[in-house]
């Protein structure tokens, strides 16, 4: 009796030794600069991005730890593994894995009081010509701006938008979910008083890079891919989408170019295990 019961316990052995019992258990440490709504640090990580990388690690079985650093120390540092957009950190770093999880959008962000009081009083001296605001750093040529008129950087986006709501800018150039997030802090009372416009075309990816030198990098790589793909076939994407977007509607394109970005990114060296 005791031979068929052990045939049957080493048949299950063997089956489970074939399955996800058998997959590799990874662990990686990813660093991300904070940014709300995508990064927040404290008190413990959140934010679109942070949740998309926790669904996708239970979804893998991959334990994941983000930390938090300035982006002039990530990008100087060109052996860790980064959260962003690979444009930021391709000059200095050699990834063997780039797997985009999100996408960004420019907008343009107007005060209404101020738009309706130009259309009324377009001779008034505010109005004659249009006065746009971006932060410090984040448009690399202001030329083309500047031929539509007046260009000024703030140092922070606080600072944008205090400045848009006061008149000194009408119009503020910013990614939608950064700039919308910011007016809900600043202004919660005044929320509907803002207009915001997605600029065609200035889709940018968010994703993660895994440097060339990580152990099993390729491997964990597709993990992520592989469960990106299964979060998003699941429902568990979209909740996080609408999380971010409960005020407005997401971008049309927002998986058009999600995939593009992947294909634009492809791991085209062989899977391993996925």
């Amino acid at each position: 009796m005791k031979q068929p019961m052990y045939g049957v316990i080493l048949f299950f052995l063997l089956l489970f030794s074939n399955s996800a019992f058998a997959q590799e258990q990874f662990s990686i440490t990813l660093q991300a600069n904070e940014s709300t709504p995508y990064w927040i640090e404290k008190p413990q990580c959140s934010g679109m991005g942070c949740e998309i990388i926790m669904a996708i690690s239970k979804e893998m079985g991959i334990t994941t730890r983000i930390e938090f650093r300035p982006l002039k120390r990530l990008i100087a540092d060109t052996t860790n593994n980064d959260l962003g957009n690979p444009l930021f950190y391709m000059n200095n770093q050699t990834f063997a894995a780039i797997i985009p999880i999100a996408v960004t959008y420019s907008a343009f962000f107007s005060y209404r009081p101020h738009t309706q009081e130009c259309s009324l009083h377009p001779s008034a001296n505010e109005c004659r010509q249009k006065r746009i605001g971006a932060l410090r750093g984040t448009i690399a040529d202001t030329t083309a701006l500047a031929t539509f008129g007046v260009f000024e950087e703030s140092y922070t986006h606080e600072s944008l938008f205090k400045k848009l709501k006061k008149g000194r800018i009408n119009i503020a150039l910013e990614l939608d979910l950064v700039g919308s997030q910011t007016i809900r802090t600043l202004f919660p009372n005044e929320v509907d008083s803002f207009d915001v416009r997605i600029i065609p075309q200035t889709a940018s990816p968010i994703a993660i890079m895994i440097d060339n030198s990580t152990p099993e990098a390729l491997k964990i790589g597709h993990r992520y891919q592989e469960g990106l793909h299964r979060i998003i076939q699941k429902g568990i994407y979209q909740k996080i989408l609408q999380k971010y977007y409960s005020k407005s509607p997401i971008p049309f394109d927002w998986y058009s170019n999600l995939s593009n970005f992947e294909a634009l990114y492809s791991i085209t060296s062989s899977k391993g295990d996925q």
